[in-house]
């Protein structure tokens, strides 16, 4: 049976690569992802409200008028993301991703473990060790969201969604991790 995707709703993306290999070890590796990101609120008009892109995977929460086009919303992200990647950097497997998974945002609550979900992926992943490297980390949304929520409100939501801990020193210590919905 073929997914039927609703207009005017809020999606959660997130797409590993293959093997959990780490193609974006670097920076100019994870800004390819990003740069795709850009131009996918370009090429099909969507909002792109929360990212993450972490060492061998990304997270994205977008909204979409035409659910339609969340197909090609996805093979846009990874066909593009993969060839540039190829075009640039060599790879050590044949498949280049290994999953990619839309989640259905339904209710205010699972928005709101989403977006902490996402703006704290990089703690998540000790990719970063502090809100403020977070704040300063271009591949995370965080900096972007504290814009628009107050620094306190986001890293409340980021704390429950990926059950945290911060020291006396501000480094973030994971407590045992539980799925989010």
């Amino acid at each position: 049976m073929k997914n039927t995707w609703s207009d005017k709703t809020i999606y959660f993306i997130t797409a590993s690569t293959f093997l959990h290999y780490p193609y974006f070890k670097t920076d100019s590796q994870k800004q390819l992802v990003l740069n795709q990101i850009n131009r996918l609120k370009d090429r099909f008009y969507c909002s792109v409200s929360a990212f993450s892109i972490a060492i061998n995977h990304y997270h994205l929460k977008i909204y979409l008028e035409n659910g339609s086009d969340l197909p090609k919303i996805k093979q846009f992200l990874n066909g593009g993301i993969s060839f540039q990647y190829k075009k640039k950097y060599s790879i050590k497997y044949k498949e280049f991703w290994q999953s990619c998974r839309v989640f259905k945002i339904e209710s205010e609550e699972l928005d709101q473990k989403v977006s902490g979900y996402i703006a704290g992926n990089l703690l998540k992943h000790r990719e970063a060790s502090t809100f403020q490297d977070l704040l300063n980390n271009p591949f995370s949304s965080y900096g972007l969201m504290v814009e628009k929520y107050s620094e306190d409100f986001l890293q409340e939501i980021i704390y429950e969604a990926i059950d945290m801990e911060e020291n006396d020193e501000g480094i973030i210590a994971l407590r045992d991790f539980t799925k989010t919905g």
